[in-house]
């Protein structure tokens, strides 16, 4: 016998208790299974071997709008409006009536009032009262549940749609860092012929990137973090070249809460990385442009006054000796109408690359002041060391053996220098120590040129030349 305990709808406290049998003790079985199919959402209905109804239960009434005397007798597949769907319903009820293992079948059906349903069919052979067989079937609505799935799928399928059709690359790693998926974009991206070739090659997510630890620290900034941003990076392609990209990373989690693995999101941005560098190298010729002379590719006069400020505030800070050598090519206007301008200016770019590599401090600055005129800054000198330095420029310029015929010193082309030393005090200025290198300068042109003198703001030392002693050092 079986026993349920019922509870009426006033609840717990006013409700008595009632049993149930197989016999029909206390409540009346059609009564129950009614109420249980109301609460579940289900329809009994019972249908002649032809397929015409013979019962129409409440449930029945209420799922479809027809009463009992209005659909007794009629065949069930009127309910169904589309002829397609008939069919496959009647083929449902007669594989029923042969005892097939068929567990359900779905058709859309139109109730009284025009309302469309989606109903989920059972069906299994029963023995009538009168001899021969029949059909018990049940019928729920699945309206809301399939329109849900329905609903579901449309948004799975515009996820994998999106998912295949993204211009960015994208991945889903476990928590293994093994690659489960990988759309075709990031295939492309790499080289790899289809997603399955990329998966097949590459086990670990690692290997996507050029450089072990941009790996590292990507998943470790992942997973610190739980997203990831704008990691740029260089991936590793098949072929062994490599792309730029911008990297995003987003965790996730299984049922319980816990991390499982990631989806990974890589951005191609090689060609922004080429037009970054190009726009370097153009700024940078522009920054040379703007700071070196044109013919002999040293400093500018320009170039020359911006580091010479900045020489001088340093210096006044450090209360450190700063140094000045100008040098003027001896009889240039001469050379040049003897030997011609395309002779000088080769002859000026000589001088120059002399000049550049007689100093070696990244701080020393050789610089074009003007015509056949170079300037050179020494910081942290003192007149001695800017001496020696004037000598080693003026004895190898010299030493170049530039044919000079018509020099009123040598037969080859030679150095005036004027050179100047002081200690920066703020109430001088640098243009005062350049005065005192022109006219040391100056002093080194009327004693006869080729030669230097030296000039220093002190009261024991007024003036030296390359004349008073043969090594400044």
């Amino acid at each position: 016998m079986l026993e349920k305990w019922l509870v009426e709808e006033d609840g717990p406290e006013t409700a008595e208790p009632c049993q149930v049998s197989g016999e029909g003790v206390g409540v009346d079985d059609m009564s129950v299974q009614s109420r249980l199919q109301s609460k579940a959402g289900v329809a009994c209905i019972g249908l002649e071997p032809n397929g015409n109804i013979s019962q129409w239960d409440s449930c029945a009434e209420s799922l479809f709008g027809y009463n009992s005397e209005e659909m007794t007798g009629r065949h069930l597949c009127c309910l169904v409006p589309s002829a397609e769907e008939g069919e496959t319903l009647r083929g449902f009820f007669k594989a029923s009536l042969r005892g097939a293992d068929i567990s359900e079948v779905s058709t859309s059906c139109e109730g009284k009032h025009g309302d469309v349903l989606i109903c989920r069919w059972y069906a299994v052979s029963t023995a009538r009262e009168s001899g021969g067989k029949g059909l018990a079937v049940l019928v729920k609505d699945v309206t809301e549940q399939m329109l849900a799935v329905n609903d579901l799928n449309h948004v799975r399928q515009e996820a994998i749609d999106l998912f295949s059709s993204s211009p960015i690359g994208i991945f889903q790693a476990d928590i293994r860092q093994h690659v489960l998926v990988a759309n075709p974009e990031l295939s492309w991206m790499l080289g790899y012929e289809s997603s399955k070739h990329l998966i097949s090659a590459i086990k670990d997510v690692r290997s996507f990137f050029a450089e072990p630890e941009q790996g590292e620290a990507y998943l470790f900034q992942l997973y610190e973090g739980e997203q990831l941003s704008r990691f740029r990076c260089r991936l590793k392609r098949r072929d062994g070249g490599f792309v730029w990209a911008l990297c995003y990373g987003q965790i996730t989690r299984n049922a319980s809460g816990r991390v499982n693995g990631f989806y990974g999101f890589c951005i191609d941005v090689s060609r922004t990385v080429r037009v970054e560098k190009e726009l370097k190298r153009v700024n940078e010729e522009l920054r040379l442009a703007s700071i070196l002379d044109g013919l002999t590719r040293i400093s500018n006069r320009r170039h020359f006054d911006e580091c010479m400020a900045d020489e001088w505030s340093r210096h006044t800070r450090e209360k450190a000796s700063l140094s000045v050598i100008l040098c003027d090519i001896d009889n240039f206007k001469l050379y040049n109408d003897t030997y011609g301008h395309q002779a000088g200016d080769r002859c000026l770019v000589q001088v120059a690359e002399t000049l550049t590599s007689c100093i070696h401090r990244s701080s020393d600055l050789v610089a074009r002041y003007g015509g056949e005129e170079f300037v050179v800054i020494l910081p942290h000198t003192d007149l001695n060391g800017a001496c020696h330095v004037a000598e080693v420029m003026r004895r190898n310029v010299e030493e170049l053996v530039v044919s000079h015929e018509h020099s009123d010193t040598v037969s080859c082309v030679t150095l005036s220098l004027g050179v100047a030393s002081t200690l920066p005090h703020r109430e001088s200025c640098a243009e005062e120590l350049i005065r005192m290198a022109d006219r040391a300068l100056y002093a080194a042109k009327e004693k006869g040129r080729n030669q230097w003198v030296a000039r220093e703001e002190s009261p024991d030392v007024a003036c030296l030349d390359s004349k008073d002693t043969t090594d400044p050092e």
